[in-house]
């Protein structure tokens, strides 16, 4: 039999065994501090999550309004007024949006409730973003452009002639 160099060697030697079996898993202290700090995370992560997406949907509403707006102001350069922006006429010129007239509300981004007076003065738009906020467009031929949106109003062409904000 061969003895050991010295003892601590053999002391080492005969502890290592007994470790390994004494650590099998892990304590209930440090399975509850991952815990914890997954919780963290979570309540970190998740609002800045869903506040992301709100906003993804907000913006293709205005989206398709800023495209609602460019066909509009094609239309009054053709023109010069915006009577002829009614539905039938943005439907040509841009078929890849859904054109309601005024009294229809929009459902969806990407169906515009526009309302053109047969004044030719003004053009109104509106579009309803997937979060439930209405988003309004109001163009003016002395080149003023008013924007609004609104949770609690009818998503129409005819309320979207009273906007009278500067931005989103």
């Amino acid at each position: 039999m061969q003895m050991p160099a010295d003892r601590s060697e053999a002391a080492t030697s005969n502890l290592v065994p007994r470790e390994a079996k004494a650590e099998k898993g892990f304590t209930l202290v440090e399975v509850m501090v991952v815990v914890l700090i997954i919780g963290i995370l979570l309540a970190i992560g998740v609002p800045t999550f869903l506040g992301a997406r709100g906003r993804a949907q907000d913006r293709a509403a205005q989206a398709s309004l800023r495209t609602a707006q460019n066909t509009a102001l094609i239309i009054y350069t053709d023109r010069a007024n915006f009577a002829d922006a009614h539905v039938t006429a943005l439907r040509t010129a841009e078929p890849q949006l859904t054109w309601w007239g005024a009294t229809s509300a929009s459902r969806s981004p990407n169906i515009i409730s526009i309302s053109a007076p047969r004044t030719g003065t003004e053009f109104g738009a509106a579009a309803l973003s997937d979060s439930g906020t209405c988003f309004y467009i109001h163009l003016r031929d002395n080149g003023s452009t008013q924007y609004a949106s609104s949770t609690t109003t009818a998503c129409t062409g005819t309320v979207a002639l009273t906007a009278t904000g500067s931005g989103w």
